[in-house]
Parts: C-alpha cells; sequence; structure tokens
C-alpha cells in the first residue's frame, strides 16, 4: 500500500524555484568527479592495452573489463537499497578511498614488475564494488541539491564535467602510455580517487534518510522499488529496449582497442584521439543543454531524432578506413548520445521520489547493465572469428533495429516529456 501511494503522488512537493541552481557544494562535487573520471579513462586505456601486450588476447581483454562490470551488474539494485538507508556522503567518500588505495597497490606491484593477472581480475572486481555503490549515490544527491526543474540543467552540468575529464583523459591516455607506461598511469588514477574522495568531503550534501538495515526492510525496499518501476510502463520499456541495445553496442566498444592495436597505421595514440572524440562531441552536447532549457514536451522527439543521428554515424564508422572520418563520426555520436543521456537522467530523477531515488538508479543500473558483462566476453570472442569492422556493422545496424521501437510506445513518449511543474506521477500509471 505504501509503494501504491509514493507512485501515485503528485508532484505538489516539487521545487520549481527559478533561481540558478550553481553552488559551492555542487562544484566540489562536480570537482571530484572530474578528477577520479579522468583518472578512470586514463586507467582503462593503460590496462586495455597492457592486457593486449601481456597476453595478446581479445577474447582475455573483454573477459576483464566484463569482470569489472559484472559485480555493478548483480549489486546495484542492493546498493540502492543501502544508499537509501545510509549517508551517501559517508558512502561516496568511502567508495573512493577504497578504490584509489586498490589501484595505487596495483600501481605498486606494476612498477615492481610483479604485476599478474589475477591481481588485475581482483583488482577490477573491487572497483566495480565500489562503482555500484557510488553511482546510485552520487546520482541520489543531486535531486537534494538543486530544485527539480533545474535537473536538466544540473544533469548536462555534470556532464560537461564528466566529458571534460573523459577528453582529458583519453587525449592524453595514448600518448602517457607511449611516454610513461601502464604502472606510472595505473598510480595516476589511484590517487584521482583519493583527490576526489577528499573534495567531496568537503561539500554541504543534505542528510538522507538513515536506518538500520535488515533482512526484511533489505527486501521490502527491492520490492518497493522494483514494483514502482513496474508500474511505470514507459520507463520500463525504455530500460528493456536500451538493455537490448547496450548489449550489441558493448560488444562494438570492447573491440575499439584491438581495431586500433591490429591497425597498421592506427595504434594507442590515434585511439585516444578517436574516442575523445566522441567525448568532445558529448561535452559540446552537455554545454548547449546546460545553458538551454528544451521545453519538456519537445524531449521525447529530439531524444530520438539523437538516437537516429548516433545509430547512423556508427554504421558508417563501421565502413570507412579513413581516420580523419572515423573521429569525425564518433564526434557527431558523442553530440547526439549526450541527448539521449540527459534526457533520460532528468526524467527518472523528476520522476522518482527523493527517498526512493537510490533503490530505483540501482535498479535502473542493473537492467539497462545486466547484458554488458555478456557483451564484452562475446565481442571478445568473436574478434577471434570474424573481423573486427564486419563485427561492428552487425551490432549498429542491429541496435539501429532494436530502438527504432521506441518510435511507437505512447508511454515513452509521456514518460520523457514528463514536466514536474505540470503533470503527476499516476499521469504514467
Amino acid at each position: 500500500m505504501e509503494n501504491e501511494k509514493t507512485v501515485n503522488s503528485t508532484t505538489s512537493n516539487v521545487s520549481t524555484n527559478k533561481k540558478g541552481f550553481l553552488n559551492l557544494s555542487l562544484f566540489l562535487l562536480l570537482q571530484g568527479q572530474f578528477i577520479s573520471m579522468m583518472g578512470d579513462m586514463i586507467y582503462e586505456i593503460a590496462l586495455g592495452f597492457w592486457v593486449l601486450a601481456f597476453t595478446g588476447s581479445p577474447a582475455l581483454m573483454g573477459t576483464l573489463m566484463a569482470t569489472s562490470l559484472l559485480p555493478g551488474v548483480i549489486l546495484s539494485p542492493f546498493a540502492g537499497v543501502v544508499v537509501d538507508r545510509s549517508n551517501r556522503k559517508r558512502l561516496m567518500i568511502l567508495m573512493d578511498l577504497i578504490r584509489g588505495i586498490t589501484i595505487i597497490i596495483v600501481a605498486i606491484a606494476a612498477i615492481m614488475g610483479l604485476l599478474q593477472l589475477w591481481m588485475v581480475f581482483l583488482a577490477g572486481i573491487i572497483l566495480g564494488i565500489g562503482g555500484a555503490f557510488f553511482g546510485p549515490a552520487a546520482m541520489s544527491v543531486l535531486p537534494q541539491m538543486v530544485p527539480r526543474d533545474k535537473l536538466t540543467n544540473a544533469n548536462s552540468l555534470f556532464g560537461v564535467s564528466n566529458t571534460g575529464a573523459d577528453i582529458l583523459g583519453n587525449s592524453l591516455g595514448g600518448i602517457l602510455y607511449v611516454l610513461i607506461g601502464a604502472p606510472l598511469m595505473f598510480l595516476l588514477n589511484g590517487i584521482s580517487f583519493i583527490l576526489s574522495g577528499i573534495s567531496i568531503s568537503f561539500a554541504k550534501i543534505p542528510k538522507s534518510r538513515e536506518s538500520k538495515i535488515t533482512t526484511e526492510n533489505f527486501l521490502s525496499d527491492l520490492k518497493e522499488s522494483t514494483q514502482f518501476v513496474w508500474k511505470l510502463k514507459g520507463l520500463l520499456y525504455i530500460l528493456l529496449i536500451f538493455s537490448i541495445f547496450s548489449f550489441l553496442v558493448h560488444i562494438a566498444v570492447v573491440l575499439l582497442i584491438p581495431l586500433f592495436q591490429f591497425t597498421p597505421g592506427l595504434g594507442a595514440a590515434k585511439y585516444g584521439i578517436a574516442v575523445a572524440c566522441f567525448t568532445v562531441g558529448v561535452f559540446m552536447g552537455m554545454v548547449v543543454l546546460s545553458t538551454v532549457n528544451v521545453h519538456p514536451s519537445k524531449k521525447a522527439t529530439l531524444m530520438l531524432i539523437s538516437l537516429t543521428i548516433s545509430n547512423l554515424c556508427l554504421i558508417l564508422f563501421a565502413l570507412t578506413t579513413q581516420f580523419y572520418l572515423m573521429a569525425l563520426l564518433l564526434l557527431i555520436a558523442g553530440l547526439s548520445e549526450s541527448v539521449v543521456n540527459v534526457f533520460i537522467l532528468s526524467s527518472i530523477q523528476s520522476v522518482v521520489p527523493d527517498e526512493m531515488m537510490g533503490k530505483v538508479m540501482g535498479l535502473v543500473g542493473t537492467i539497462t547493465m545486466a547484458l554488458t558483462p555478456l557483451a564484452m566476453v562475446t565481442g571478445g570472442v568473436l574478434a577471434e572469428i570474424f573481423p573486427i569492422r564486419t563485427i561492428f556493422l552487425v551490432c549498429f545496424v542491429g541496435s539501429f533495429l532494436v530502438f527504432v521501437n521506441l518510435f511507437f510506445i505512447k508511454s515513452v513518449r509521456r514518460f520523457i516529456n514528463f514536466d514536474p511543474t505540470r503533470d503527476s506521477r499516476e499521469d504514467l500509471i
């Protein structure tokens, strides 16, 4: 019954403050995210090329990447329950410190020449667990820090920060791998997590409800979030379609490093530039969305157009061998992707009550990423059987055919176009 009341409640308590949403605490949270995200990008590039150099196997590289994602997929719904019953600020700081110490240990082992593949796998699992708790916590505090009618702008600003970190990380990653090697790049990532935790510790984040976690209330919270998402058919359709979409895209994504590593004339440096072009596109889109107020009634149409453009660019990417054209197509795809991500995230944050945000975000993460570890393993195995560009083409054409279904589902449009100043949650059921 409590869940029924939550879903059917109106948005009368939603803030519609027209003042600006920027403040020092939001800046500190952004700063911490920026530092750790840049470190992550540098680490991922170093790790991918290190594993390929160590093993020569795309399949093993895909398995390693899947290992780091698997804990997040499994734990996200449970982590969301913990997030909603814990001090979110302390939880984020703790996860940053754990991940930072873990990667610093990996870096020291690599510098001393003692690093083994099993250590990298274990570190990946720890990073995945930390991310499973940190992600829902970070997404849950944002609606507490800004008015709900400013969530699109705030999420776009976060996107600007994260993609700015991506641009720097990817641009520097390939070059740093050539100049200083993987061990020191690992160390940079470990330090970035520590700095992120320090930055967040100075942010003033409103305290959420804290309560003891028992088996009974844990299962009750998990059931409540599942029922909430189930009732919102538009959100449910989006999550299911995007889980399939994500599976196909990640089969290709995991093969980007082998494509650049094994293609004459490309290599690590150009890989960094190409991926940076994608994030530059995302950055451009986020900058625009952080300063422009898009009317809610136009969001669904813009999102579907952006998805179409993004997929067409990726299909063309699979067909071309010209590096500069590949980079341009990735830039346009990134610009389009930013619109999709911001609109979906801001709609979820507008609809979901604060006290359920962590649980729902955790469940959303699990559904959309459930097939990603399998996709990464599949991509690595397929690369040892078929040409990589053929795999790219099949995956991107398949993802296009999957998401086209969103055009024909009215509940999806209603969910994306949700206006917290005018609509109520019961309109979405």
